[in-house]
């Protein structure tokens, strides 16, 4: 349980988060929005973290400091309850609470996070990026699968697929190597827009250029693509939860 607490030294005052859990020492972490949190041991007496606190008024003022003259207009997460965050073409709300085990849960409308640590932002962040990629393992998969199934007689080879952050383009093929790799940040997109990438790159197995003839057979495959690539575009591209 989290509570808000004042540290005061000389007339300054400090306020800060505190989260008493099961660990050994006390730490602490200024977040993006400029707020204090302390974690510690389960019996450790307010005055000794009051002492703490104070004690690291100089970087706490520091990190403030660097915090405001980084700040940009772009949303920064903190990973706590009520953020948005996009799964396939849909927002939904983040929950967090603390537990005895890390997970991550979509019912309805609400991504349901478990963590140790409440205040804990690197691993909220890197629990929630484990999860995207393993949605993405499996529902890329599935549509890769599915969509060379449904053009069996175009697509008969065993081609493989690859995932990848932090590239430019929403997908690329390595015709030689016969494998496709797909941005992970079409997690982040509809399936629709998914798919339309996918048959894009498969049809570079028979057009490598973008010639009349390699649009002659995605519009067959995919008679929206041009809606399909500007919804891309112009929605997911500048998207993500993390920093690559």
């Amino acid at each position: 349980m989290s509570e808000r607490q004042i540290a005061e030294l000389g007339g300054e005052k400090i306020e800060y988060i505190l989260t008493r859990k099961n660990m050994r020492n006390i730490r602490m972490r200024i977040t993006s929005k400029c707020e204090v949190t302390v974690s510690c041991p389960l019996r450790t007496p307010k005055e000794q973290v009051d002492k703490f606190v104070l004690r690291n008024i100089d970087w706490i003022k520091q990190s403030v400091q660097k915090i405001l003259q980084n700040a940009t207009s772009a949303e920064k997460y903190e990973y706590m309850t009520g953020e948005k965050f996009l799964f396939q073409g849909k927002e939904y709300t983040l929950m967090v609470k603390e537990g005895q085990e890390r997970k991550i849960c979509l019912t309805g409308d609400y991504i349901f996070m478990t963590v140790y640590d409440l205040w804990d932002f690197e691993d909220k962040r890197a629990l929630l990026d484990k999860w995207y990629k393993s949605q993405c393992e499996k529902i890329f998969a599935d549509r890769f699968s599915y969509l060379r199934f449904l053009h069996k007689d175009l697509f008969p080879y065993a081609y493989s697929l690859k995932i990848k952050k932090g590239v430019s383009t929403w997908g690329k093929c390595a015709v030689d190597r016969k494998t496709v790799t797909l941005n992970f940040q079409l997690i982040y997109a509809p399936e629709e827009l998914l798919d339309s990438v996918v048959l894009h790159e498969l049809c570079h197995f028979y057009h490598i250029r973008h010639d009349g003839k390699f649009y002659n057979l995605l519009s067959q495959l995919d008679p929206l693509y041009k809606e399909h690539s500007k919804a891309l575009n112009r929605k997911y591209i500048d998207y993500t939860h993390f920093n690559d």
